[in-house]
């Protein structure tokens, strides 16, 4: 009796120990759809999203400080475990033992569940992945957002930009001191690529700004001085576009109460000598294609926009505005976070008026990098569309535009 209470009690013992150690399997189990189960996995990590990305940097000593990078964390093994700051692949990655962060530090980026993170082990593919792998790793909170920096709901900061864009977009503004600093910029905020010829500088001071702008006629493609019979029949990229004169003034000013209205004026200080516009006749007709000549004017301008986030973003807003004598309604945002896809978007509405109405569609991608750079220069297509001679809608102008980061201002709160 005592043998078979021994033999039975042993049983029962090791169907225990097989059960444990089943449960423990089960409960270390990833969950594809649950990120706070994965053991291997990448963050595109952004200083304003959490105080964890700042502090992180402090636990592991990195100096200076990197306001957008890319941390993979692989914990798989208890016996090696690591923390990489950029490229996994590249032997010029920091890595550093696990182990060197906090536990609280350690605990935040486990349980962290935004779209930036990605899990790195090997995904179960099924027919619908296709279309569906995608939509998973949308977070409807992550759609839209409120905004995440003081700066851009503030009048008196909503200027500060650590980007200068090639063709079009916000201009370049750098703080001397939250609310006075300058700005560059080539191109309108609303333009693309071969668009127009304007360029220039504005003083920002608690919300108001004064600047002046001039022109660089190379920025648009063809003048009618110096055209060849062959460049004057051309119909590409010829029409359609914005000049301005040789020396303007550009005064605006950001209502208090936050950043959603601004109010400016610009006028002509001197029209100087010019080449004239190229011009293209409309196909059957004598009448020739519109451009915008600024020559002796002047204009009330103002944009009324929402700031928001967008998939993660920056510097996202819807817009409407009057600029230089044209409305525009559009949309704008800046390292949108997708898919393990860092890219920005910029759609422009001009309406008809002084040019025939245009679409402007644009997105720059940026996670071309790794570490510092993730974020520090995005290239992509620019696409402008609009009436063409035949009467037709069609694109007017295709090009590569691109952005590149002059500093980082993400220590503010």
């Amino acid at each position: 009796m005592n043998k078979k209470r021994l033999i039975f009690s042993l049983i029962l013992i090791f169907c225990s120990i097989i059960f444990l150690q089943v449960s423990y399997v089960f409960a270390q189990e990833e969950s594809e759809t649950d990120p706070r189960t994965w053991k291997y996995f990448r963050i595109i990590a952004r200083a304003q999203d959490d105080s964890v990305f700042i502090k992180l940097q402090d636990e592991l000593f990195i100096d200076p400080k990197l306001e957008s990078y890319a941390i993979t964390v692989n914990i798989i093994d208890p016996q090696v475990q690591t923390v990489i700051i950029g490229d996994e692949t590249s032997p010029d990655a920091q890595r550093f033992a696990w182990s060197q962060l906090s536990k609280e530090t350690q605990d935040k980026l486990i349980n962290w569940t935004g779209t930036n993170k990605i899990n790195l082990r090997e995904a179960k593919l099924d027919y619908g992945s296709v279309f569906l792998r995608v939509i998973k790793k949308i977070k409807i909170k992550e759609l839209i957002a409120p905004p995440k920096k003081v700066r851009e709901i503030v009048n008196t900061t909503a200027y500060q930009n650590p980007y200068l864009q090639v063709f079009g977009g916000d201009p370049l503004g750098i703080p001397l001191k939250r609310g006075f600093g300058f700005s560059f910029y080539t191109g309108t905020p609303y333009s693309g690529p071969l668009e127009t010829d304007k360029v220039g500088a504005n003083f920002h001071l608690l919300g108001a700004s004064i600047g002046v702008s001039t022109r660089i006629k190379e920025l648009v493609l063809k003048h009618q001085a110096g055209a060849t019979a062959g460049e004057s029949e051309s119909k590409f990229g010829k029409y359609n576009n914005l000049f301005t004169p040789k020396l303007g003034l550009d005064v605006s000013y950001v209502i208090p109460f936050g950043n959603f209205f601004q109010v400016g004026y610009y006028t002509v200080l001197d029209s100087g000598d010019y080449d004239p516009p190229l011009r293209v006749r409309v196909e059957g007709d004598t009448t020739y294609m519109p451009n915008s000549v600024i020559v002796d004017e002047s204009f009330f301008n103002w944009e009324f926009r929402y700031p928001f986030r967008a998939l993660g973003s920056t510097r996202a807003k819807v817009y409407v505005a009057s600029y230089l004598g044209e409305t525009h309604i559009g949309f704008s945002a800046r390292e949108m976070r997708f898919a393990g896809s860092v890219f920005d978007l910029r759609i422009n509405a001009t309406l008809a008026g002084r040019r025939n109405f245009q679409l402007l569609i644009e997105t720059l991608i940026s996670d071309v990098g790794e570490g510092f750079s993730l974020t520090g220069f995005a290239f992509g297509p620019s696409i402008r569309m609009t009436k063409t001679p035949s009467g037709s809608f069609g694109v007017v102008c295709v090009m590569i535009n691109g952005r590149f980061k002059i500093g980082d201002y993400f220590e503010e709160k």
